[in-house]
């Protein structure tokens, strides 16, 4: 089939529907979108809200609980003990179905009755209730989008890791402070893009490394400092005159060293080990297109997220532990196969469409809730045959009465849930991370914007008047409510943490922990790529001139980098 442009019901913008696509919708067997990528994108991550808990009500035993989900949420949450457990059955919430209405109206009735978990976690999670969109975590706290951490704080999108604190997107990792895109890494502070490196400070880009400080785009290298080799006795000199302990010290030095970064060249993207890839901090994987964040990705295009292996999927987001021929899927993993329009399910769970926190299930449509369970519809079981004469025919209804939303946007068979039904507002939902919008563009496109709801603390401490030097802080701060530096919202340090701090010789944190992953987000390039052309004019690169080679990448025309090709760049390495 050839190519065809398409125009999106959504942004009205056109978007290009490719050969290679179609191939991809006639093996799930699903009909072409009707948004654009980007548009899809939203849509999926506005039901995801990876960095806010909320207290709500226990809809089992009473009282107040946390939750992923805001307390104006029309639907009812379980702690996840109670929703693990086997005190309730989903299927006694099980409905018929209304030929006569629309599908997705029906579905969204059955999600706002069936309990769901007051946050999405899967395996063991010991000492680690602060935790969401998690799982396999001991001595965890406010821990996002982790796998298999213990001993950490503050982290999000990271998997085996253990005693790091303040982390973005990071691998196999111990010891380490402030980072963002980290792998194999020990003892890495205030530094992004490393991987196997021990005891590298405010660095950039290093591969294989010791004992560097302030330094970019080294390779193998030890005892370098801002770029400079120095002998072993003279990188300890200096090492030892940097108090790293001093807030005001490290400060100075963070602003110095990201100053120093500007002055070098970036690689287009950010990847290794790759195999015909276009997109943004891919690694390890192979023909993986116009994605963001993908760990051991095979066979995949319009998909943010994929840790511990994904394959052979199409736009969706939050993929994990080898979830493969997913399609319109949302946080699906541990081996889950073929689900198609839905969130929240995994456990080997197979041949899903329109379903919600399904676990270990297979071949059912319109679910909630379902542990275990086969040829269910709207939570009613089901015969093997009885569900495969049902299922062509809602897939009918959904295009003979489809989903129409307050914007006129439609909802046939093959699209998403609607923006509309989510219960995670847009500014509470990773969508705000990624497009961030303000409130009045969101509601004039339909979309749901609440205003935070300041929570009461007395703060007993301002930010500015925290020790110095972690040298003079006692465990006396651990009782102190912390007024943040920026957003004036209050904080606090915990034991773990301020431990962590001692043991490290690094400063009290003056800002909350949201501010301190928004200072961390900006280092990253969003979704999206641009059409831009190598900036190297060095003579010693086997070019007159401007290099001028094409590429997609992730930097902006108005990103302060030079942006190099893969050749240029790599001549750059020292």
């Amino acid at each position: 089939m050839q190519s065809e442009t398409k125009q999106c019901q959504n942004c009205k913008t056109d978007f290009v529907i490719e050969t290679e696509d179609f191939l991809f919708y006639e093996k799930v067997d699903v009909p072409p979108p009707t948004f654009c990528p980007e548009c899809r994108m939203i849509r999926r991550l506005c039901w995801r809200n990876e960095r806010f808990l909320f207290r709500r009500e226990d809809a089992k035993n009473g009282g107040e609980l946390f939750s992923g989900f805001p307390p104006e949420a029309v639907l009812k949450t379980y702690e996840n003990k109670d929703w693990f457990g086997d005190g309730w059955n989903p299927l006694d919430y099980g409905k018929d179905i209304d030929f006569s209405s629309n599908f997705l109206s029906q579905f969204k009735k059955l999600f706002e009755t069936v309990p769901l978990p007051a946050k999405s976690s899967a395996g063991f999670m010991i000492n680690s209730d602060y935790c969401n969109e998690a799982g396999r975590l001991k001595n965890a706290y406010l821990c996002f989008d982790s796998d298999f951490v213990e001993d950490s704080g503050y982290t999000v999108r990271v998997d085996n890791i253990k005693n790091c604190f303040d982390i973005h997107e990071a691998t196999e990792s111990e010891v380490c402070y402030e980072g963002v895109m980290l792998k194999k890494g020990y003892k890495n502070f205030f530094s992004m893009d490393c991987e196997n490196s021990v005891d590298v400070w405010f660095s950039k880009g290093l591969r294989g490394c010791t004992n560097c400080f302030g330094c970019v785009n080294l390779k193998g290298k030890s005892h370098h400092w801002f770029n400079e080799p120095l002998s072993k006795e003279e990188y300890a000199q200096k090492i030892a005159e940097f108090d790293s302990g001093s807030y005001d010290a490290v400060s100075k030095m963070q602003e110095r060293a990201f100053d120093f970064w500007k002055k070098f060249p970036v690689r287009y993207y950010h990847g290794l080990r790759n195999v015909d890839c276009t997109g943004e901090r891919i690694y390890d994987s192979k023909n993986v297109k116009d994605s963001v964040s993908v760990q051991q990705g095979e066979n995949i295009r319009y998909t943010q997220i994929v840790s511990l292996k994904g394959a052979n999927s199409y736009d969706s987001s939050i993929l994990f532990m080898g979830a493969e021929n997913s399609y319109e899927a949302l946080t699906c993993g541990e081996d889950c196969y073929g689900v198609k329009f839905s969130f929240n399910c995994w456990s080997g769970s197979r041949d899903l469409e329109y379903c919600g926190y399904c676990v270990g299930s297979s071949d059912c449509f319109g679910c909630v809730g379902l542990s275990k369970k086969q040829y269910c519809i709207l939570n009613k079981q089901y015969s093997k045959e009885e569900y495969e004469v049902l299922v062509p025919k809602i897939k009918k209804l959904m295009n003979e009465i489809p989903y129409i939303d307050s914007h006129n946007r439609k909802y046939t068979y093959g699209e998403f849930f609607p923006f509309e039904f989510s219960p995670i507002a847009y500014n509470e939902s990773l969508a705000n991370d990624y497009i961030p919008k303000v409130k009045e563009d969101v509601l004039s496109i339909g979309l749901a914007w609440r205003d935070p709801k300041d929570k009461e603390f007395k703060v007993s401490c301002a930010a500015a008047d925290l020790s110095d030097n972690i040298a003079d802080a006692d465990e006396g701060v651990l009782k102190e409510i912390i007024s943040c530096q920026d957003c004036k919202k209050a904080y606090r340090v915990i034991a773990s943490e301020l431990t962590f701090y001692k043991q490290n010789k690094l400063p009290l944190p003056r800002f909350c922990h949201n501010c301190r992953f928004e200072k961390r987000f900006e280092l990253l390039n969003k979704p999206g790529l641009y059409n831009r052309s190598c900036g190297c004019v060095a003579g010693n690169h086997g070019h007159d001139g401007l290099c001028g080679v094409d590429f997609q990448t992730p930097y902006s025309p108005d990103s302060p980098f030079d942006v190099y090709c893969e050749s240029c760049y790599q001549k750059e390495i020292i």
